[in-house]
């Protein structure tokens, strides 16, 4: 396997509580000068939200997902069916018909109960963050200049500015006030 120690040791340091000082286009531009094509396109394909098409990571179409984001996938994929099953149990709905997780982290399901019992929104939101902040974190012992290691620094990334944006309070009563507008304006034509 490859080693990138350059542009590894270039990266500044990430921290879940500190904004970070690289866009997420920064990072991809500093390893597009580095990496081999088939490397790029394995760090690209490393994200924090499992769309319905995970096809673009190396292996998945294949039914077996390539190193680091394999698990990484298959602890998302846990976590979101371990999320349904508990919802629905809170909901008092039946969950014989939901997928089971496979149960390979008997951590997840407590940990989680402990972030959705949160009554605030955005405490759940960050609860699940650091989750996922963890999980990386845990995922990149033993690698330390190779694609593994940027992949898991761009998923990191990603979790960091998603903290960053969701913990500005400014932004956020910015975009209430842009959707209350654009809900209250046509209900306050409509009344008149």
């Amino acid at each position: 396997m490859r080693q990138y120690y350059y542009t590894v040791s270039s990266l500044p340091a990430l921290k879940f509580e500190e904004e970070p000082a690289f866009s997420v286009e920064d990072f991809l531009e500093a390893c597009a000068v580095e990496l081999t094509a088939e490397d790029y396109d394995y760090v690209t394909s490393a994200t924090i939200r499992l769309e319905g098409d995970t096809a673009s990571v190396p292996g998945v179409a294949t039914g077996d997902p390539a190193g680091t984001l394999g698990e990484w996938i298959r602890i998302l994929r846990e976590f979101q069916q371990q999320a349904a099953v508990i919802r629905a149990q809170n909901l008092g709905w039946e969950t014989d018909r939901l997928p089971r997780p496979d149960m390979r982290d008997a951590s997840i399901p407590e940990r989680l109960r402990q972030i959705l019992n949160e009554e605030n929104p955005l405490k759940r939101e960050q609860g699940i963050l650091r989750w996922l902040w963890s999980t990386a974190e845990s995922l990149g012992i033993g690698h330390h200049f190779d694609r593994e290691t940027l992949a898991l620094y761009h998923l990191k990334l990603q979790i960091a500015l998603r903290r960053v944006r969701i913990s500005d309070s400014d932004a956020g009563n910015e975009e209430f006030e842009r959707q209350y507008s654009q809900v209250a304006e046509p209900l306050m034509e409509i009344a008149t």
